[in-house]
């Protein structure tokens, strides 16, 4: 008998009344709850993704009807309006809604068939005296008499804290209205300027300057780059220029004692100074030389270079140095402090590698790179450098997957493993497999030797990406902060 008792609900009666409101209640929370957060947090979430996504979330409800409007950034790509005047009705719309709102980042892809010079300037200029601490302006205006210049005002940008210009043009300014006291971050790349000195007196106006990278392409006007900076920490100089440019790239001065990277691509100049390099540096050199005193210029260059830590030296700047030391039967210097090395050598002068080694004093690690091998004959590995016997511990050797010498490559791997003292591990690239296995049963100098190969890279595959991985990336920031 139950008496007055009700019916007891089975167990799958129980649960599955007791699932219906969490799943509504799970199903709530994952749509609303970015909502649920405080405004000036979602500002601070928008201002990470392009101004085109910002206005999208202005259709999810009627409190994020206008907050796009208040976002403190823009980031435009002209390509993504149907008309040039669309583009700058929302460029005047935006700013005008709220006078006061300081924009801290403004992403531009300049890209229009008319550009109207005055006009753009006034735009840059207004959001210049917004408290600007971001500034990406990348021109792909294919017209050569429409040059796209900056306004006068940002090189007295109080607040500006990164730059980022390509295929602009600096104006001449008045030494007195340049200062950029809070820039940390300098990105130029086919950047113009109407005067030799215009680069120099931006750079020297950085008191903070942190990272420099100068990128240079065809008729690009930079006169001589001088590069005087306290505070620079790293120094990167590219040219992209065309084989059949007759215009060298232009001549450097680097006076930066607190420099840790510099980087040097592709670059070929009549003359390239160091006067002061931190000897904590790590510099890549990817440089030659073309000037009527070409030796002293070499001379002076290697000297300077000759104080880093780590270096990582191009074929065609050994090439030139192996050449130097031929002709004037020079000595190279010391590089006593250089704790690691890439080299890579071309066939003309792969020979000199024990040569510049036995420069190398105090050498712990050494990657090196062939782009082919003599036949065996060919091959004297005779000289025993000094770091061989002391400090030398790891070596990596890379010769082509087509170089088919196996009796060269043997000889190769014999020279490190038969007299490095101190060696722990000998790495070989895939060109190396049909020897491997020889290489591990040649006596070893340096009992514990390893001898390895590298294992195939995988890429990492990107699945597509959307706005929420980067909300809760953002926000979990926000929180460990």
């Amino acid at each position: 008998m139950n008496g007055g008792r009700g019916k007891r609900p089975n167990s799958a009666e129980e649960e599955g009344t007791m699932a219906e409101p969490s799943v509504k209640k799970s199903k709530l929370t994952e749509s609303d709850w970015i909502s649920g957060l405080a405004d000036d947090l979602l500002l601070q979430i928008l201002s990470k993704v392009p101004t085109r996504e910002s206005v999208f979330t202005s259709r999810m409800s009627k409190r994020w009807r206008n907050l796009w409007r208040h976002v403190p950034a823009l980031d435009l790509d002209s390509s993504k309006f149907p008309h040039e005047s669309d583009l700058e009705d929302f460029f005047d719309s935006f700013l005008q809604f709220d006078g006061n709102l300081k924009i801290e980042r403004f992403k531009w892809i300049y890209n229009v068939e008319e550009h109207c010079d005055p006009e753009f300037v006034s735009r840059i200029d207004h959001v210049v005296k917004r408290g600007l601490k971001d500034l990406t302006i990348l021109s792909k205006v294919n017209i050569e008499d429409d040059s796209v210049r900056m306004p006068v005002s940002l090189y007295s940008c109080a607040t500006l804290v990164n730059l980022t210009l390509y295929s602009v043009v600096f104006d001449a300014p008045r030494a007195q209205l340049v200062s950029l006291p809070c820039l940390k971050t300098m990105h130029l790349e086919a950047v113009k300027f109407d005067g030799e000195t215009i680069l120099g007196t931006l750079i020297s106006s950085c008191s903070f300057l942190d990272e420099l990278t100068i990128i240079t392409h065809d008729h690009d006007e930079l006169g001589d780059v001088s590069v005087r900076s306290p505070s620079l920490r790293r120094f990167k100089l590219e040219s992209m220029r065309e084989d059949y440019d007759e215009c060298e790239d232009p001549n450097v001065e680097v006076d930066t004692p607190g420099l840790e990277y510099m980087s040097i691509t592709d670059y070929q100049s009549e003359s390239f100074i160091i006067h002061n390099i931190s000897p904590c540096a790590k510099v890549n050199i990817d440089v030659v030389f073309d000037a009527e005193d070409e030796d002293s210029v070499i001379h002076d260059f290697i000297t300077a270079i000759s104080t880093v830590r780590e270096l990582t030296i191009s074929a065609r700047t050994l090439e030139m140095i192996h050449d130097y030391v031929e002709s004037e039967t020079e000595l190279v210097p010391q590089f006593s402090n250089l704790f690691c090395l890439h080299a890579s050598f071309s066939e003309s002068s792969w020979e000199m590698f024990p040569t510049f080694l036995g420069c190398c004093p105090n050498l712990h690690s050494l990657f090196l790179e062939f782009d082919c091998l003599p036949e065996k004959e060919e091959i004297k590995l005779s000289l025993v450098p000094h770091c061989f016997e002391s400090s030398l511990e790891y070596v990596q050797l890379k010769v082509p997957i087509t170089v088919s010498e196996t009796s060269s490559k043997m000889e190769l791997a014999i020279y490190f493993v038969r007299n490095c003292s101190v060696l722990k591990k000998l790495m070989l690239n895939e060109s190396f497999g049909n020897v491997i296995n020889k290489v591990r049963k040649i006596p070893k100098r340096s009992e514990g030797c390893k001898i390895a190969m590298p294992k195939p890279l995988h890429e990492n595959v990107s699945h597509g990406s959307s706005l929420l991985p980067l909300i809760c990336g953002f926000i979990s920031k926000i929180l460990d902060q």
